[in-house]
């Protein structure tokens, strides 16, 4: 077969991509404290600003449409 699209280049994609993949699973979960703390600080000062600025509800709902978006490509 010419070309990398043969059976080898099939499988080193494949062990590139499953590499890459346990590398950020790696690395996400030893940092798993410090994801969480600036996830909340970033949702503590979204919600500030949104609850000045009177924006609370339409924000809730765009979060909520995502929300619902990313639980149904699941399914």
């Amino acid at each position: 077969m010419p070309g990398f699209a043969g059976s080898f280049g099939r499988m080193t994609l494949t062990v590139i991509a499953l590499a890459i993949l346990t590398l950020s699973t790696a690395l996400l979960l030893g940092n798993l404290r410090l994801v969480a703390q600036d996830t909340l600080s970033a949702l503590r000062t979204s919600i500030a600003q949104a609850r000045a600025s009177g924006q609370i509800l339409p924000r809730m709902a765009f979060a909520a449409l995502w929300l619902l978006i990313f639980a149904l490509s699941y399914f």
